[in-house]
């Protein structure tokens, strides 16, 4: 309980627009680490071998290009395991982050890394019925990204391989909405992620 008043004091303090803080490092003590399958907004059943911990821990920074209502702009939503229309999240409305058209976030784990395994690697889940496309890098230190593909509604499914050097650690996913592609209005705006996980994570 403690660490959550700390979490929410610290939002209150800094704000969500220009964000970049621990967003579940405090909480990382309680993940899973279990082999866990969750299903994607597409009927898809995507296996994590780490569990909960295999989800991204803290968005490292979030660039919006305009403002949004807290309840879609909490970068703290999107960390962790999918979790939207659950019961944490009754309304539907609070369990994800809007990144509006052309916006930016970046995605750290912090307890784990990504590499390239047999097959998919990385799962990226948005929701919505709306098909808004986003580009997906990744990047060893935060600095020098490697574009990984294009995703575009719903959640995608993406495979390193033939692009990353071998033997490589990731820890640092960007996701840049497309400006061009899907709807630039309403009080959602962009792509809406849920959460961004390492299919092939190794634990630290």
């Amino acid at each position: 309980m403690r660490s959550l008043l700390v979490l929410l004091a610290l939002l209150v303090a800094t704000g969500c627009s220009q964000l970049e803080q621990v967003a579940r490092d405090t909480l990382n003590g309680t993940l899973s680490s279990s082999p866990t399958t969750y299903d994607t907004a597409q009927g898809e059943r995507v296996r994590f071998a780490l569990g909960a911990v295999a989800f991204a821990d803290r968005v490292d920074s979030f660039r919006p290009t305009r403002e949004l209502s807290a309840a879609y702009a909490d970068p703290s939503q999107a960390v962790g395991p999918p979790d939207y229309d659950t019961d944490r999240c009754p309304r539907g409305d609070e369990c994800y982050l809007t990144l509006t058209s052309g916006g930016v976030a970046v995605f750290e784990f912090t307890n784990n890394t990504l590499y390239d395994g047999p097959g998919d690697d990385l799962a990226i889940f948005e929701i919505g019925p709306d098909v808004e496309a986003m580009t997906v890098e990744i990047s060893v230190d935060g600095r020098g990204y490697l574009m990984l593909g294009r995703v575009e509604g719903s959640s995608a499914l993406l495979d390193i391989a033939g692009r990353g050097r071998s033997g490589a650690q990731y820890r640092f996913v960007r996701l840049t909405d497309d400006p061009e592609q899907g709807g630039s209005g309403g009080s959602t705006p962009g792509a809406d992620v849920d959460a961004v996980g390492a299919i092939h994570a190794e634990q630290r």
